[in-house]
């Protein structure tokens, strides 16, 4: 009777030892039926990195913001795997520009509208002659911004507030770009450029440039010998001194000009996707942007 007694206390102290400990840990816990704040949170996908980088200024912590394009690959040739296709359909907005850039996301646009998955265009009504770049121009991009807010907002107006005051400083950094472009272009003895591709027409046409490319709006196209014979001459006679490339290896016609003129080649960042090193150091649309208008300040010929 006295075993049997000891054994009954024995099992109460242990019950009351485990019930302590569960009821200690709860807090650390997360029931499956009680998700966190981070799994509560707005899903967001973006295709390319300026899409990534304004929508993530403008959300700040109160969104998780993927991008689907890996750094250092080139936005013109990307398409999304299967399983980012299931992630974007799981998600609960997906960003993309334009067809011009991303035909595949304009082709599943409706079928996520349907799905109630919100879709923002962020180039519609912007994008001209089917020239994606328009994220170079801060005046542009400013209003690709404004479509990303429009879009979250609807989305989540409980945070319309908060969303609201980081797209204010982020307009505000526009501003002070679109500032400082028109006055180094303004004021430069130098209007003409050369680039590898196709990429700062809107910048070009804004500020007073004349842009020349070697190949159209894909680094891809190759121009005719007649066309490169032509742009020979051209720089020859404008004295053209430098040729715009972009990161990574230089293109084989931008070498064949310059070695042709007797230019140099200085590197401008398009701004389409980022190098892992440049993720990695934190750089972000702004700071790129900065080291392009010190490049450009060297093409143009600008004195303070």
């Amino acid at each position: 009777m006295k075993i049997a007694k000891s054994f009954l206390v024995l099992l109460l102290i242990l019950s009351i030892s485990v019930l302590t400990t569960a009821c200690s840990n709860n807090s650390q816990v997360v029931l499956p039926n009680q998700p966190n704040d981070q799994q509560n949170s707005l899903k967001i996908y973006t295709t390319f990195y300026p899409l990534y980088d304004f929508t993530k200024k403008i959300v700040g912590d109160n969104a998780q913001v993927e991008n689907l394009m890996p750094a250092g690959v080139e936005p013109h040739d990307f398409e999304p795997s299967p399983k980012q296709t299931a992630m974007i359909y799981d998600g609960d907005i997906f960003i993309f520009l334009g067809e011009s850039m991303e035909l595949w996301a304009k082709k599943m646009a409706g079928d996520l509208d349907k799905k109630g998955v919100a879709v923002v265009e962020a180039g519609k009504g912007l994008i001209e002659n089917n020239d994606p770049h328009i994220w170079l121009d801060p005046v542009m991009a400013k209003e690709m911004a404004q479509k990303i807010f429009d879009g979250v907002v609807a989305k989540d107006p409980e945070h319309s507030e908060v969303y609201q005051e980081n797209l204010n400083n982020l307009m505000q950094k526009f501003d002070e770009l679109d500032k400082n472009l028109n006055e180094i272009i303004s004021s430069s003895s130098e209007k003409n450029i050369v680039t590898s591709h196709s990429f700062l027409g809107y910048v070009a046409r804004r500020y007073g440039l004349e842009q020349t490319a070697i190949t159209g709006l894909s680094p891809q196209e190759e121009p005719s010998p007649k066309k490169m014979a032509e742009l020979v001459e051209f720089c020859k006679a404008k004295k053209i001194k430098y040729i715009l490339d972009e990161p990574g290896e230089v293109s084989k016609l931008s070498q064949t000009l310059a070695d042709e003129i007797g230019a140099e080649i200085l590197i401008i960042n398009p701004l389409g996707t980022l190098q892992p090193n440049e993720v990695k150091a934190g750089e972000d649309y702004f700071s790129v942007m900065e080291k392009n208008l010190e490049v450009l300040k060297r093409v143009l010929s600008y004195e303070q």
